[in-house]
Protein backbone atom coordinates (compact mmCIF):
# COMPACT_ATOMS: atom_id res chain seq x y z
CA UNK A 1 0.00 0.00 0.00
CA UNK A 2 1.39 3.40 -0.96
CA UNK A 3 2.39 5.80 1.80
CA UNK A 4 1.91 9.41 0.78
CA UNK A 5 3.77 12.40 2.16
CA UNK A 6 2.16 15.80 2.44
CA UNK A 7 3.29 18.51 0.05
CA UNK A 8 5.78 21.02 1.42
CA UNK A 9 7.66 18.57 3.59
CA UNK A 10 10.89 18.80 1.59
CA UNK A 11 13.45 21.61 1.63
CA UNK A 12 11.96 25.06 1.26
CA UNK A 13 12.46 26.61 -2.16
CA UNK A 14 13.16 30.28 -2.78
CA UNK A 15 10.65 32.09 -4.95
CA UNK A 16 11.88 32.82 -8.45
CA UNK A 17 10.80 35.57 -10.76
CA UNK A 18 10.64 33.22 -13.72
CA UNK A 19 7.95 30.57 -13.78
CA UNK A 20 9.56 27.31 -12.66
CA UNK A 21 9.51 24.29 -14.90
CA UNK A 22 7.01 21.64 -13.80
CA UNK A 23 8.66 18.97 -11.66
CA UNK A 24 9.02 15.55 -13.20
CA UNK A 25 7.87 12.74 -10.93
CA UNK A 26 9.87 9.54 -11.30
CA UNK A 27 9.56 6.03 -9.88
CA UNK A 28 12.63 4.05 -8.87
CA UNK A 29 14.04 1.21 -6.79
CA UNK A 30 16.10 2.20 -3.78
CA UNK A 31 19.38 0.32 -4.04
CA UNK A 32 21.09 1.32 -0.81
CA UNK A 33 21.76 3.95 1.85
CA UNK A 34 24.50 6.55 1.82
CA UNK A 35 26.56 7.46 4.88
CA UNK A 36 23.95 10.05 5.90
CA UNK A 37 21.11 7.52 5.92
CA UNK A 38 19.57 8.72 2.64
CA UNK A 39 18.18 6.28 0.11
CA UNK A 40 20.21 5.86 -3.08
CA UNK A 41 18.45 5.63 -6.47
CA UNK A 42 20.02 5.43 -9.91
CA UNK A 43 18.43 7.26 -12.80
CA UNK A 44 19.28 8.33 -16.31
CA UNK A 45 20.32 11.66 -14.80
CA UNK A 46 22.70 9.94 -12.37
CA UNK A 47 22.63 8.93 -8.73
CA UNK A 48 20.11 10.69 -6.48
CA UNK A 49 19.97 10.73 -2.68
CA UNK A 50 16.49 10.63 -1.19
CA UNK A 51 15.93 11.34 2.52
CA UNK A 52 13.33 9.05 4.05
CA UNK A 53 13.77 6.20 1.54
CA UNK A 54 15.05 2.73 2.49
CA UNK A 55 16.82 -0.03 0.56
CA UNK A 56 14.51 -2.42 -1.27
CA UNK A 57 11.69 0.09 -1.56
CA UNK A 58 9.99 1.34 -4.69
CA UNK A 59 9.36 5.05 -4.42
CA UNK A 60 8.07 8.07 -6.29
CA UNK A 61 10.37 11.06 -6.10
CA UNK A 62 10.98 14.45 -7.62
CA UNK A 63 14.41 15.98 -8.18
CA UNK A 64 15.25 18.90 -5.89
CA UNK A 65 18.91 19.50 -6.85
CA UNK A 66 21.70 17.98 -8.91
CA UNK A 67 22.23 15.13 -6.47
CA UNK A 68 19.18 15.17 -4.20
CA UNK A 69 15.52 14.32 -4.61
CA UNK A 70 12.39 14.62 -2.49
CA UNK A 71 10.41 11.55 -1.49
CA UNK A 72 6.78 11.79 -2.60
CA UNK A 73 5.40 8.31 -1.96
CA UNK A 74 6.48 4.80 -1.01
CA UNK A 75 4.86 2.33 -3.40
CA UNK A 76 6.53 -0.74 -1.90
CA UNK A 77 7.80 -0.58 1.68
CA UNK A 78 10.85 -2.13 3.30
CA UNK A 79 10.15 -4.53 6.19
CA UNK A 80 12.55 -2.34 8.17
CA UNK A 81 10.30 0.72 7.83
CA UNK A 82 8.45 1.85 10.95
CA UNK A 83 6.03 4.62 11.79
CA UNK A 84 7.92 7.64 13.20
CA UNK A 85 7.03 8.16 16.85
CA UNK A 86 7.30 11.96 16.80
CA UNK A 87 4.50 14.13 15.42
CA UNK A 88 7.09 16.73 14.31
CA UNK A 89 9.29 14.27 12.43
CA UNK A 90 8.40 15.46 8.93
CA UNK A 91 9.35 19.08 9.65
CA UNK A 92 11.93 19.04 12.46
CA UNK A 93 15.59 18.72 11.54
CA UNK A 94 16.54 17.03 14.80
CA UNK A 95 16.06 13.38 13.79
CA UNK A 96 16.27 11.83 10.33
CA UNK A 97 15.97 8.04 10.80
CA UNK A 98 12.81 7.53 12.85
CA UNK A 99 11.31 5.72 9.86
CA UNK A 100 14.05 3.04 10.14
CA UNK A 101 13.85 0.43 12.94
CA UNK A 102 16.59 0.70 15.54
CA UNK A 103 18.25 -2.67 14.88
CA UNK A 104 18.57 -1.77 11.20
CA UNK A 105 19.89 1.69 12.10
CA UNK A 106 22.67 0.09 14.14
CA UNK A 107 23.53 -2.39 11.40
CA UNK A 108 23.72 0.44 8.86
CA UNK A 109 25.96 2.55 11.10
CA UNK A 110 28.36 -0.33 11.67
CA UNK A 111 28.49 -0.90 7.92
CA UNK A 112 29.33 2.78 7.36
CA UNK A 113 32.31 2.52 9.71
CA UNK A 114 33.40 -0.74 8.09
CA UNK A 115 33.32 0.77 4.60
CA UNK A 116 35.17 3.95 5.57
CA UNK A 117 37.91 2.09 7.44
CA UNK A 118 38.44 -0.15 4.43
CA UNK A 119 38.37 2.71 1.91
CA UNK A 120 40.68 5.16 3.67
CA UNK A 121 42.79 3.01 6.01
CA UNK A 122 42.89 -0.31 4.18
CA UNK A 123 41.48 -2.11 7.23
CA UNK A 124 39.35 -5.11 6.25
CA UNK A 125 37.10 -5.40 9.28
CA UNK A 126 34.94 -8.10 7.64
CA UNK A 127 37.93 -10.44 7.46
CA UNK A 128 38.24 -10.40 11.26
CA UNK A 129 35.04 -11.83 12.72
CA UNK A 130 36.03 -11.13 16.32
CA UNK A 131 37.00 -7.50 15.74
CA UNK A 132 33.51 -5.99 16.02
CA UNK A 133 32.14 -6.15 19.55
CA UNK A 134 28.35 -6.12 20.17
CA UNK A 135 26.88 -2.63 19.89
CA UNK A 136 26.66 -0.59 23.07
CA UNK A 137 23.03 0.49 23.14
CA UNK A 138 20.55 2.01 25.55
CA UNK A 139 17.05 3.40 25.35
CA UNK A 140 16.22 4.63 21.81
CA UNK A 141 13.70 7.16 23.19
CA UNK A 142 13.85 9.93 25.79
CA UNK A 143 17.61 9.47 26.09
CA UNK A 144 18.89 12.98 25.34
CA UNK A 145 20.15 14.77 28.40
CA UNK A 146 20.92 18.01 26.58
CA UNK A 147 19.26 19.98 23.79
CA UNK A 148 19.54 23.48 22.35
CA UNK A 149 16.27 25.15 21.34
CA UNK A 150 16.14 27.97 18.84
CA UNK A 151 14.05 30.99 19.86
CA UNK A 152 12.33 33.80 17.96
CA UNK A 153 10.04 36.49 19.33
CA UNK A 154 7.49 38.19 17.08
CA UNK A 155 7.02 41.64 18.61
CA UNK A 156 3.88 42.47 16.62
CA UNK A 157 2.13 39.26 17.71
CA UNK A 158 3.85 39.15 21.11
CA UNK A 159 4.52 35.51 20.40
CA UNK A 160 7.56 33.37 21.26
CA UNK A 161 8.48 30.45 19.02
CA UNK A 162 10.64 27.87 20.76
CA UNK A 163 11.75 24.70 19.01
CA UNK A 164 14.20 23.09 16.59
CA UNK A 165 15.26 24.22 13.13
CA UNK A 166 13.47 22.70 10.17
CA UNK A 167 15.47 20.55 7.79
CA UNK A 168 17.77 22.63 5.61
CA UNK A 169 16.15 25.82 6.84
CA UNK A 170 16.43 28.54 9.46
CA UNK A 171 12.71 28.23 10.11
CA UNK A 172 11.93 27.21 13.69
CA UNK A 173 9.52 24.29 14.15
CA UNK A 174 7.68 24.93 17.45
CA UNK A 175 7.57 21.74 19.51
CA UNK A 176 5.50 20.74 22.52
CA UNK A 177 7.30 17.42 23.01
CA UNK A 178 10.43 15.69 21.70
CA UNK A 179 10.44 11.89 21.49
CA UNK A 180 14.19 11.65 22.09
CA UNK A 181 14.45 14.25 24.88
CA UNK A 182 14.66 13.19 28.54
CA UNK A 183 11.23 13.24 30.20
CA UNK A 184 12.30 15.76 32.83
CA UNK A 185 13.25 18.18 30.05
CA UNK A 186 10.13 17.45 28.01
CA UNK A 187 7.98 18.38 30.99
CA UNK A 188 9.59 21.83 31.07
CA UNK A 189 8.81 22.84 27.49
CA UNK A 190 5.28 24.22 27.93
CA UNK A 191 5.72 26.03 31.28
CA UNK A 192 9.10 27.41 30.22
CA UNK A 193 7.67 28.88 27.02
CA UNK A 194 4.87 30.50 29.02
CA UNK A 195 7.33 31.95 31.53
CA UNK A 196 9.72 33.32 28.92
CA UNK A 197 6.90 35.01 27.01
CA UNK A 198 6.12 37.13 30.08
CA UNK A 199 9.69 38.40 30.51
CA UNK A 200 11.03 41.72 29.28
CA UNK A 201 14.15 39.92 28.05
CA UNK A 202 12.25 37.75 25.56
CA UNK A 203 13.11 39.93 22.49
CA UNK A 204 16.79 39.52 23.41
CA UNK A 205 16.70 35.74 23.77
CA UNK A 206 19.11 33.95 21.42
CA UNK A 207 18.58 30.30 22.28
CA UNK A 208 17.65 28.08 25.22
CA UNK A 209 19.66 25.07 26.35
CA UNK A 210 18.13 22.30 28.46
CA UNK A 211 20.31 19.88 30.45
CA UNK A 212 19.47 16.90 32.60
CA UNK A 213 21.83 16.72 35.59
CA UNK A 214 22.05 14.28 38.47
CA UNK A 215 19.78 16.59 40.49
CA UNK A 216 17.42 19.25 39.08
CA UNK A 217 17.17 20.01 35.36
CA UNK A 218 19.14 23.04 34.20
CA UNK A 219 17.93 25.78 31.84
CA UNK A 220 20.51 28.07 30.22
CA UNK A 221 19.27 31.26 28.52
CA UNK A 222 21.48 32.90 25.90
CA UNK A 223 20.89 36.66 26.18
CA UNK A 224 22.09 39.70 24.30
CA UNK A 225 21.36 42.06 27.19
CA UNK A 226 21.69 42.00 30.96
CA UNK A 227 19.10 40.38 33.21
CA UNK A 228 16.72 42.95 34.72
CA UNK A 229 15.59 42.72 38.37
CA UNK A 230 11.93 42.04 37.49
CA UNK A 231 12.90 39.22 35.13
CA UNK A 232 15.24 37.78 37.73
CA UNK A 233 12.39 37.64 40.26
CA UNK A 234 10.09 35.84 37.78
CA UNK A 235 12.82 33.32 36.95
CA UNK A 236 13.50 32.68 40.64
CA UNK A 237 9.80 31.96 41.17
CA UNK A 238 9.76 29.64 38.15
CA UNK A 239 12.86 27.86 39.40
CA UNK A 240 11.37 27.25 42.83
CA UNK A 241 7.99 26.13 41.53
CA UNK A 242 9.27 23.68 38.91
CA UNK A 243 12.38 22.52 40.84
CA UNK A 244 14.76 23.59 38.10
CA UNK A 245 18.01 25.54 38.10
CA UNK A 246 18.43 28.49 35.74
CA UNK A 247 21.51 30.15 34.29
CA UNK A 248 22.01 32.87 31.70
CA UNK A 249 24.85 33.31 29.26
CA UNK A 250 26.24 36.60 28.04
CA UNK A 251 29.20 37.30 25.76
CA UNK A 252 31.73 36.43 28.47
CA UNK A 253 30.41 33.57 30.60
CA UNK A 254 27.51 31.63 32.04
CA UNK A 255 25.98 32.79 35.34
CA UNK A 256 23.90 30.61 37.65
CA UNK A 257 20.82 32.33 39.01
CA UNK A 258 21.32 30.78 42.45
CA UNK A 259 24.42 30.52 44.63
CA UNK A 260 24.45 26.74 44.90
CA UNK A 261 27.25 24.41 43.78
CA UNK A 262 27.88 23.68 40.14
CA UNK A 263 25.59 21.09 38.52
CA UNK A 264 26.81 17.52 38.21
CA UNK A 265 26.71 14.70 35.67
CA UNK A 266 27.38 10.99 36.15
CA UNK A 267 30.42 9.16 34.88
CA UNK A 268 31.54 5.65 35.80
CA UNK A 269 31.04 5.27 39.58
CA UNK A 270 31.44 9.02 40.11
CA UNK A 271 29.63 12.32 39.76
CA UNK A 272 31.50 15.29 38.30
CA UNK A 273 30.79 18.99 38.44
CA UNK A 274 30.55 20.97 35.21
CA UNK A 275 30.00 24.52 34.08
CA UNK A 276 26.89 25.16 31.99
CA UNK A 277 28.20 25.29 28.44
CA UNK A 278 30.75 22.50 28.92
CA UNK A 279 30.58 19.51 26.60
CA UNK A 280 28.49 16.54 27.78
CA UNK A 281 27.88 13.25 26.00
CA UNK A 282 24.30 13.14 24.71
CA UNK A 283 23.02 9.73 25.85
CA UNK A 284 22.88 9.57 29.65
CA UNK A 285 23.26 5.76 29.91
CA UNK A 286 25.81 5.24 27.16
CA UNK A 287 28.06 8.00 28.46
CA UNK A 288 28.76 5.80 31.48
CA UNK A 289 28.86 2.56 29.47
CA UNK A 290 31.60 4.01 27.25
CA UNK A 291 33.80 4.68 30.26
CA UNK A 292 33.26 1.14 31.54
CA UNK A 293 34.25 -0.23 28.12
CA UNK A 294 37.33 1.98 27.93
CA UNK A 295 38.43 0.72 31.35
CA UNK A 296 37.92 -2.87 30.21
CA UNK A 297 39.93 -2.41 27.00
CA UNK A 298 42.87 -0.44 28.38
CA UNK A 299 42.93 -2.10 31.84
CA UNK A 300 44.61 0.85 33.61
CA UNK A 301 46.61 -0.04 36.71
CA UNK A 302 49.33 1.27 38.95
CA UNK A 303 52.47 1.71 36.89
CA UNK A 304 50.66 2.74 33.69
CA UNK A 305 51.37 6.18 32.28
CA UNK A 306 48.27 7.24 30.37
CA UNK A 307 47.85 10.25 28.08
CA UNK A 308 44.29 11.49 27.56
CA UNK A 309 43.67 13.98 24.75
CA UNK A 310 40.55 16.18 24.40
CA UNK A 311 39.85 15.37 28.04
CA UNK A 312 36.95 17.74 28.73
CA UNK A 313 36.07 18.09 32.40
CA UNK A 314 37.19 14.59 33.37
CA UNK A 315 34.56 12.14 32.08
CA UNK A 316 37.20 9.47 31.38
CA UNK A 317 40.04 11.06 33.37
CA UNK A 318 38.70 10.60 36.89
CA UNK A 319 37.73 6.90 36.52
CA UNK A 320 41.13 6.18 34.94
CA UNK A 321 42.99 8.03 37.68
CA UNK A 322 41.06 6.12 40.35
CA UNK A 323 42.62 2.91 39.01
CA UNK A 324 46.01 4.04 40.26
CA UNK A 325 47.41 4.89 36.82
CA UNK A 326 49.37 8.10 36.28
CA UNK A 327 47.13 10.19 34.01
CA UNK A 328 48.12 13.28 32.01
CA UNK A 329 45.04 15.02 30.59
CA UNK A 330 45.18 17.61 27.81
CA UNK A 331 42.20 19.79 26.85
CA UNK A 332 41.91 22.82 24.56
CA UNK A 333 39.35 24.85 26.58
CA UNK A 334 40.91 26.59 29.62
CA UNK A 335 37.73 26.61 31.71
CA UNK A 336 37.29 22.86 31.24
CA UNK A 337 40.90 22.23 32.28
CA UNK A 338 40.24 24.14 35.50
CA UNK A 339 37.05 22.15 36.05
CA UNK A 340 38.90 18.87 35.45
CA UNK A 341 41.49 19.85 38.04
CA UNK A 342 38.71 20.73 40.49
CA UNK A 343 36.97 17.39 39.89
CA UNK A 344 40.24 15.55 40.48
CA UNK A 345 40.63 17.41 43.78
CA UNK A 346 37.06 16.58 44.84
CA UNK A 347 37.63 12.88 44.17
CA UNK A 348 41.06 12.80 45.78
CA UNK A 349 42.99 11.63 42.72
CA UNK A 350 46.23 12.94 41.25
CA UNK A 351 45.89 14.11 37.65
CA UNK A 352 48.28 16.25 35.63
CA UNK A 353 46.09 18.51 33.48
CA UNK A 354 47.04 21.22 31.01
CA UNK A 355 45.54 23.35 28.26
CA UNK A 356 46.88 22.97 24.74
CA UNK A 357 45.80 23.35 21.14
CA UNK A 358 46.18 19.76 19.95
CA UNK A 359 45.84 20.77 16.30
CA UNK A 360 49.27 22.41 16.32
CA UNK A 361 52.68 20.65 16.42
CA UNK A 362 53.28 19.52 19.98
CA UNK A 363 56.77 20.99 20.08
CA UNK A 364 55.13 24.42 19.80
CA UNK A 365 52.57 23.69 22.51
CA UNK A 366 52.48 25.30 25.93
CA UNK A 367 52.22 21.73 27.24
CA UNK A 368 55.20 20.50 25.19
CA UNK A 369 57.11 19.12 28.19
CA UNK A 370 54.09 17.20 29.47
CA UNK A 371 53.42 15.76 26.01
CA UNK A 372 56.91 14.30 25.75
CA UNK A 373 55.87 11.32 27.85
CA UNK A 374 56.72 8.55 27.89
CA UNK A 375 53.21 7.05 27.82
CA UNK A 376 52.29 3.41 27.33
CA UNK A 377 48.57 3.97 26.78
CA UNK A 378 46.57 6.76 25.12
CA UNK A 379 42.88 7.67 25.05
CA UNK A 380 41.54 10.38 22.75
CA UNK A 381 37.99 11.58 22.12
CA UNK A 382 38.18 14.45 19.61
CA UNK A 383 35.40 16.51 18.03
CA UNK A 384 34.17 15.85 14.49
CA UNK A 385 37.31 17.35 12.96
CA UNK A 386 39.26 14.39 14.27
CA UNK A 387 42.87 14.43 15.46
CA UNK A 388 45.13 14.55 12.40
CA UNK A 389 48.04 16.28 14.15
CA UNK A 390 47.68 14.28 17.35
CA UNK A 391 47.86 10.86 15.65
CA UNK A 392 51.00 11.94 13.78
CA UNK A 393 52.55 12.83 17.12
CA UNK A 394 51.40 9.53 18.65
CA UNK A 395 52.96 7.52 15.82
CA UNK A 396 56.31 9.15 16.68
CA UNK A 397 55.72 8.47 20.39
CA UNK A 398 54.78 4.79 19.82
CA UNK A 399 52.60 3.99 22.86
CA UNK A 400 51.57 0.34 23.08
CA UNK A 401 47.81 1.01 22.91
CA UNK A 402 45.65 3.83 21.52
CA UNK A 403 41.92 4.00 22.23
CA UNK A 404 40.33 6.37 19.71
CA UNK A 405 36.70 7.38 20.33
CA UNK A 406 35.05 9.14 17.42
CA UNK A 407 31.76 10.86 16.56
CA UNK A 408 32.79 11.22 12.90
CA UNK A 409 33.77 7.97 11.14
CA UNK A 410 35.18 9.79 8.10
CA UNK A 411 37.85 11.60 10.12
CA UNK A 412 38.39 8.45 12.21
CA UNK A 413 39.16 6.54 8.98
CA UNK A 414 41.55 9.29 7.88
CA UNK A 415 43.40 9.18 11.20
CA UNK A 416 43.33 5.36 11.28
CA UNK A 417 45.27 5.38 8.01
CA UNK A 418 48.04 7.34 9.75
CA UNK A 419 48.09 4.86 12.62
CA UNK A 420 48.23 1.86 10.28
CA UNK A 421 51.08 3.43 8.31
CA UNK A 422 52.83 4.04 11.63
CA UNK A 423 52.78 0.38 12.61
CA UNK A 424 49.47 -0.03 14.44
CA UNK A 425 46.67 -2.51 13.80
CA UNK A 426 43.01 -2.36 14.78
CA UNK A 427 42.31 -4.85 17.57
CA UNK A 428 38.76 -3.97 18.67
CA UNK A 429 35.89 -1.85 17.36
CA UNK A 430 32.50 -1.16 18.84
CA UNK A 431 29.58 0.92 17.68
CA UNK A 432 28.08 3.11 20.42
CA UNK A 433 24.47 3.97 19.53
CA UNK A 434 24.78 7.40 21.12
CA UNK A 435 22.31 9.05 18.74
CA UNK A 436 19.35 6.69 18.04
CA UNK A 437 16.86 7.92 15.40
CA UNK A 438 19.60 9.95 13.67
CA UNK A 439 22.34 9.16 11.15
CA UNK A 440 25.05 10.33 13.56
CA UNK A 441 27.60 7.71 14.57
CA UNK A 442 29.76 7.14 17.65
CA UNK A 443 32.42 4.41 17.61
CA UNK A 444 35.21 3.15 19.88
CA UNK A 445 38.36 1.70 18.31
CA UNK A 446 41.39 0.15 19.97
CA UNK A 447 44.71 0.18 18.11
CA UNK A 448 47.81 -1.73 19.20
CA UNK A 449 51.38 -1.49 18.03
CA UNK A 450 52.55 -4.30 15.73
Amino acid sequence: MAQFYRPGQGPQQRKRKAKPKPATIAAADVVGLDHFGRGVVRSAQGVKFVAGALPGEVIDYVESSKYEAELLAVQQSSPERQQPACEFYRQCGGCDLQHFNVAAQQQHKQQVVTELLHKFAGIDVTAQASLWQPTLSGSPWNYRRRARLAAHYDKSKRQLTLGFRARKSKTIVPISECATLALALNNLLAPLRACLTELKLVPFLGHVELLETTAEPLVVLRLTRSLAAADRARLVAFSEHYKVRIAWQDEQQVHLLDTGPLPQYATWQAELQFNPGDFLQTHRDLAEAMVAQALQWLEPESGDTILELFAGSGHFTIPFARSGAQVTAIEGVPSMVRQLQHNAHLHGVAVTAACSNLAQPWAQSAAAKLLQGPFNKVLLDPARAGAAQAVQELVRMQPAQILYISCAPDTLARDAATLVQGGYHLKQAQLVDMFPQTHHIEVMTLFERE
